[in-house]
């Protein structure tokens, strides 16, 4: 018997709570982007649930070279994702250091600063579980991800604080979601 492992992912085992990021305008039919993309790449995307963002997240760090398979896809996706982290984290501490924030507006932030650098500590974590194909510890580590996003946005719901990062926490979201909609065979 030959031992074969596969992550298979979709939005279903994640509790639907969780997936309540607005869907954007900028997710239209494949047939609006600009530019040709890979068959593969946009038959992978079409799964997910951003299937615009997927293409718009991924194909600019591609090249000609680049395999387009789930696990390559995915573990891309998680790559620029964390740049995406990186940013918030330096979008939220530059906020934070503006003496015209108010008081209650960098307790927020430093809570999701807070968030962010969690995040960070959890990508080789990731990368482990896409690559040894374990589904349940890629799914866990992920939506601690998900968690540490909504714990960032409830700090601000909580105060009735409109929160100046929501377009990084959605985008953040988005992607993550992403990436759990993905499936992958590590086969």
């Amino acid at each position: 018997s030959t031992a074969s492992s596969s992550i298979s992912l979709a939005p279903s085992s994640l509790d639907a709570q969780f997936l309540s990021f607005p869907k954007p305008e900028e997710d239209q039919p494949f047939s609006m982007l600009p530019v040709d993309v890979d068959p593969r790449l946009q038959q992978l995307c079409e799964e997910t649930e951003y299937p615009i963002k997927c293409l718009t997240t991924i194909i600019s760090f591609l090249d000609d070279k680049a395999v387009v398979d789930p696990v390559s896809i995915v573990k891309e996706e998680v790559d620029v994702f964390y740049g995406k982290v990186k940013e918030a984290l330096h979008k939220a501490s530059k906020r934070l250091s503006n003496r015209s924030t108010s008081r209650f507006v960098t307790n927020r932030l430093k809570s999701c600063i807070d968030d962010y650098k969690t995040i960070l500590k959890n990508k080789q974590k990731i990368i482990d579980a896409i690559s040894m194909g374990d589904t349940n510890k890629l799914i866990k580590d992920l939506n601690s991800n998900v968690d540490n996003i909504y714990a960032c946005e409830d700090e601000f719901k909580e105060a009735n604080i409109k929160s100046p990062i929501i377009e990084m926490d959605s985008l953040l979201g988005r992607m993550i979601i992403n990436s759990l909609s993905i499936g992958v065979d590590t086969t």
